[in-house]
């Protein structure tokens, strides 16, 4: 199956790291300039629209318009149209591309490269076998789940920009042991081994305990981690970081709403 992606930014270049290995795959790109990848380069889009059988719409919000407005002018009757793009729904690009094409919306994260995304899929014709081959690739690159359009908002702010969340928390644990007096390298390698650990406990403990029973099992009474967590729990710091979450999925509810303002001609 020929994968074509319009533009090559991090997120074509995640997927296409997570899927090069497979030899069932074969990959293009169109953008506007040659970038440094061993992947054949269009020059111009209708050309990479006649190569590929799934078209990666891995443009930012601002410019899909403009490439939605050249694509209608090509024969896309035998294409898969996976959009990436925060905050445009399927209902925005079938206004350019009319609803008889296979539209798969997505909402994926840079962890496509390491088959460790979480991926969020809803398509216009779930009954197409086209949608369900890229439900299934997409199955290769992490884990993906069927939702509806309307939870993609909340599922960007959580699991498409959650991993810059965690990573800025982690930072403020590497700006607190700076004290320690030791390479930034080793700080680095002690927090992964930190996260990794956690996540392995999370792993191999979540189907038989709640997160607050595994709170509490490294909790000791009167001890430095009690007092850790009520400091957390005393000034709020949940609803803080709730309204981190809530800031970004309401700056992709403003995307979808100017998206479907801005009507095709």
């Amino acid at each position: 199956m020929k994968q074509g992606f319009i533009g090559f930014g991090n997120l074509a270049n995640a997927v296409y790291r997570g899927l090069k290995e497979d030899r069932s795959f074969d990959f293009a790109y169109f953008a506007r300039s040659k970038k440094d990848v061993d992947l054949h380069f269009f020059e111009h889009l209708d050309s990479l629209v006649s190569y590929a059988d799934v078209i990666w719409l891995a443009v930012k919000p601002q410019d899909l318009g403009g490439i939605l407005e050249q694509l209608k002018n090509c024969d896309l009757s035998d294409k898969t149209i996976v959009s990436p793009v925060a905050g445009k729904s399927i209902a925005y690009i079938e206004r350019y591309l009319g609803k008889d094409i296979t539209i798969v919306r997505i909402m994926p994260n840079l962890a496509m490269a390491y088959k460790a995304s979480v991926t969020a899929f809803h398509t216009n014709h779930p009954e197409n076998d086209k949608a369900d081959k890229i439900f299934n690739l997409l199955g290769k690159l992490g884990k993906a789940v069927k939702l509806e359009e309307g939870g993609f908002d909340l599922f960007t702010s959580v699991f498409g920009s959650g991993p810059a969340f965690i990573l800025a928390f982690i930072k403020t644990f590497k700006d607190k042991i700076q004290e320690f007096d030791l390479p930034g390298s080793v700080l680095d390698e002690l927090l992964l081994e930190l996260t990794r650990g956690t996540t392995l406990y999370f792993m191999q403990n979540q189907k038989d305990y709640s997160i607050e029973e595994l709170i509490k099992n490294i909790t000791s009474k009167g001890g430095t981690t009690q007092a850790g967590l009520e400091y957390f729990q005393s000034h709020k710091i949940s609803k803080h970081f709730e309204g981190v979450l809530d800031a970004a999925r309401n700056r992709s509810e403003e995307l979808s709403k100017n998206g479907d303002c801005n009507k095709a001609t």
